[in-house]
């Protein structure tokens, strides 16, 4: 019996708190769904997966935190989203008892999340790693296209069905938690975390792009970005510097510069998704009726980058700092903290510099003067 078949008469059986969506055979149709849906029991859900904020492989997933309150929030930015077949499919929610806490419950995707599945992404030819990557941006161009951004975009929220299929989940799950933090508190995963948003200002789309960027980098490498460092106020600070995870040997180069272009430090210069979608889509299909050889030769070499590149083994350390957290969270600083470093720093760095340049003009004076 397949799981939507297995919910629906679950819920029909139990009445409790939380509610449920029931979503017909031909697929993600509003009109098909009840005005008051009846109740979702904790009690069938015994396979949870991604406690805690972000991700789970399917089923039921991530806790709300005892507030009931981002429900509405949650389901209006998923019923946005209805048509694209990259979003996860979202039930409804479910309490459990005992916690108080309410989760939320999806379709079920049999592979995990992406997170689980980088050792055999980076064994996969170039075409399997693009089709991959087109899925997922294609979802993150149809969130965009609704005026809303995910807000917590990393590979524990992009889930992985089969061998190559791709569903981005917890839209909006994230909401209703920014929405009770204090002013200069951040909440996330830092690795994927745009440096703006660490500094403290809005997110936007182009925050979206940057933790894209780092899922790039995840397919070159095989591992989360920064797996070997603390995830912590350090980490922030030399991401806001201008650190990024180190390029990966025989990566094609027309990646490493897209790649590059999505974490631009300054998000102005990142492209949007409708841009990043156009140009994947150039390297996976030849336009119709074209043969390689019609094309220009600046998207030939950039397809045969990909035909040639080899499929090798990094020697980066697979094994996560102890410290490394790749579940969202509250950090334990705050965006203000973040900038009077960073502030101290540059006014440390401009001193130093001015007090060269003194010196190497004295220099230069008893030169003059034959001193």
């Amino acid at each position: 019996m397949s799981l939507s078949r297995t919910v629906t008469c679950d819920l029909e059986a139990e009445a409790s708190e939380g509610f449920f969506f029931p979503k017909e055979a031909t697929g993600c149709i509003k009109e098909n769904f009840l005005s008051r849906p009846p109740s979702g029991p904790h009690s069938f859900y015994t396979n949870l997966i991604g406690m805690g904020g972000g991700g789970g492989g399917g089923g039921g997933g991530g806790g709300g935190g005892g507030r009931g309150g981002g429900g509405g929030m949650l389901w209006k930015y998923h019923e946005s989203c209805l048509d694209s077949y990259e979003i996860i499919y979202f039930y409804g929610f479910t309490k459990n008892p005992d916690t108080l806490k309410y989760m939320a419950v999806m379709d079920y995707a049999n592979k995990g999340n992406l997170r689980g599945n980088l050792t055999r992404i980076v064994e996969s030819g170039w075409d399997q790693k693009l089709c991959m990557l087109y899925e997922i941006i294609s979802g993150l161009k149809n969130i965009h296209n609704q005026n809303l951004i995910h807000h917590d975009f990393h590979d524990g929220n992009i889930l992985n069905h089969d061998e190559s299929k791709i569903f981005i989940s917890d839209l909006g799950l994230c909401q209703p938690v920014k929405s009770l933090l204090e002013e200069h508190n951040i909440y996330g995963v830092v690795p994927f975390m745009a440096p703006e948003v660490l500094r403290g200002k809005p997110y936007t789309p182009a925050s979206d792009i940057y933790s894209f960027s780092m899922i790039m980098w995840e397919f070159t490498s095989g591992i989360p970005p920064f797996n070997n460092r603390a995830h912590d106020i350090q980490l922030s600070l030399s991401i806001c510097e201008g650190e990024r995870p180190e390029i990966i040997e025989n990566t094609p180069q027309c990646y490493v510069d897209l790649m590059k272009k999505c974490w631009d430090e300054d998000p102005l210069k990142r492209p949007s998704s409708k841009e990043v979608l156009e140009i994947i889509l150039e390297w996976t299909s030849l336009p119709r009726g074209k043969k390689i050889e019609d094309i220009n030769e600046e998207l030939k070499c950039n397809i045969m980058e990909f035909i040639n590149a080899p499929i090798g083994h990094n020697n980066l350390a697979t094994e996560s700092h102890s410290q490394a957290c790749y579940t969202s969270r509250l950090l334990n600083f705050t965006s203000k903290q973040l900038n009077e470093i960073l502030e101290s720093k540059n006014s440390q760095t401009t001193v130093q510099v001015s007090e060269m340049l003194v010196s190497e003009d004295l220099n230069e004076c008893m030169l003059k003067l034959g001193m």
